[in-house]
């Protein structure tokens, strides 16, 4: 069956409505139509966004028809929407502003471990924010974190790179490092999580944004022994690059001569682990402390 709606003007003022034609097509010989008012129609439109099962989404999350229809066929449809715990509280963002299957996991993995993130934030270059869906000239942006959090103290942006580190190019790397100095001078702080690092231990990377934010608990990693704040401290560290010892700093795990080198995209790889100052197969500067230092 096939529905067609007109719009029926009025013969002797064109700009005005008289009222809208529905046509139903039954069968390729047998059609039906009725002309209603304005206030059939809305009460029409309201049962069939109703029967449909759109109306409890619109009245939740305050969408549009065609946002919750698309709400509804990813809870009908997707296997991940229809066993999420989180069904009909998160759904407008998982479904709508998420942009991505990874920001959609890591947004569930956040919201269940109670982190309140922003999605889409556009940090511009004016060092002013806008919200989502504020609308901003493209060439005034500085970038759009896929999640922003935002503690009594510290400022988060945080990344879900489509890539491993291996995989980026030198263009994309050299722009990720010179948006994380521009929003490091702005006083933010800055996390880039891979595909593999998502998806083969997202509690992994819970646990990091939790451990930037300081909120860490005790279990979040299964291998640490004491809790950050039970933890002895540590004034020295080891250059992630070259292996000297340094000022412990893990926003800063260079020695001044490699810091210096890293500022100009190369390939040299960093070997160290900034904390215990052994040889490892991969670190880097976002991950300058190797798994068992966590």
């Amino acid at each position: 069956m096939k529905v067609k709606i007109d719009v029926e003007s009025n013969k002797n003022e064109p700009s005005k409505i008289d009222g809208y034609k529905l046509s139903l097509q039954l069968s390729n010989d047998v059609s039906v139509a009725k002309i209603l008012t304005e206030s059939e129609m809305k009460f029409l439109l309201k049962d069939i966004t109703q029967a449909l099962g759109y109306t409890p989404i619109i009245e939740k999350f305050g969408c549009t028809v065609e946002e919750a229809k698309e709400i509804k066929e990813k809870i009908d449809k997707d296997r991940d929407c229809k066993d999420c715990t989180l069904k009909m509280e998160e759904c407008y963002r998982c479904c709508n502003v998420c942009e991505s299957p990874l920001e959609r996991d890591l947004l569930k993995a956040l919201v269940k471990s109670d982190i309140q993130v922003e999605l889409q934030l556009r940090l511009n270059k004016d060092g002013e924010i806008s919200h989502f869906p504020e609308p901003v000239l493209p060439e005034k942006i500085l970038t759009i974190p896929d999640f922003y959090i935002e503690t009594e103290n510290k400022k988060i942006c945080v990344y879900t790179d489509g890539h491993t580190y291996h995989e980026r190019t030198e263009y994309q790397a050299v722009r990720d490092r010179s948006i994380d100095r521009e929003l490091q001078n702005l006083g933010y702080e800055v996390l880039r999580f891979t595909t593999s690092e998502i998806k083969n231990d997202i509690q992994k990377v819970v646990a990091s944004i939790k451990k930037t934010m300081g909120i860490l608990e005790k279990n979040d990693f299964d291998d640490a022994e004491k809790r950050p704040d039970e933890q002895t401290e540590i004034d020295e560290g080891t250059c992630i690059r070259c292996g000297v010892k340094i000022a412990y700093d893990c926003d800063r795990p260079f020695c001044l001569s490699c810091w210096k080198k890293w500022t100009i995209f190369d390939k040299s790889k960093e070997k160290y682990c900034h904390k215990c100052g052994k040889e490892m197969d991969f670190i880097d500067y976002k991950h300058p402390i190797c798994r068992k230092c966590l």
